[in-house]
């Protein structure tokens, strides 16, 4: 039986080549500014997140993303300055455009619930390009906890640590640390 002449080889040929396509070289912050909306429960601003409103995040976003030289993203801030929506952000793209595994690290089990909860819930129920590839805890076999969202290529997993920090590792983007003091 020749390929060409398989029933629904046409729909393979089609899935094969969008495979093969790159992704688009997005940053962190403008996948930010068209998929992340900000949720009530997070944010006192609720909808869509504008990088244009915390202007000196964009810098460290843009250095998070894969097309980016740095190896190393370095931090140091005060507080409530918007860190922790940007590191938000970058969860979210990389499960969005660059899955793999990513270890979030809090002082203690109690603030990875926590965090996990009133930020990472919200993030991901209020993107549907996010809710769509993170199946809700409710699910049978989601993979899915407070503590772990499975996703297609990769998991977001908290544990605790005296240290704070984020993990992601991608085969194709090296091994990317990130420290939040």
């Amino acid at each position: 039986m020749n390929f060409a002449s398989f029933e629904g080889a046409e729909d393979i040929a089609v899935a094969w080549a969008r495979g093969l396509a790159p992704d688009p070289a997005q940053t962190v912050a403008k996948w930010a500014d068209r998929h992340r909306i900000l949720s009530s429960r997070a944010a006192s601003e609720a909808g869509p997140y504008r990088t244009s409103r915390t202007p000196y995040l964009k810098a460290i976003m843009e250095a998070l993303s894969p097309n980016n030289p740095a190896q190393r993203v370095v931090f140091m801030k005060s507080a409530q300055v918007g860190a922790t929506e940007a590191g938000n952000n970058w969860i979210g793209f990389c499960i969005h455009r660059a899955p793999g595994p990513i270890l979030a690290v809090q002082p203690t089990t109690d603030l990875a619930k926590r965090l996990s909860q009133q930020r990472i819930e919200p993030l991901i129920e209020e993107s549907p390009d996010l809710r769509a590839l993170v199946l809700p805890a409710r699910s049978r076999d989601a993979g899915n906890t407070v503590l772990a969202k499975r996703f297609p290529g990769g998991q977001l997993v908290y544990k605790a640590s005296e240290r704070q920090f984020l993990w992601s590792v991608d085969d194709n983007l090296g091994l990317f640390r990130i420290c939040f003091r």
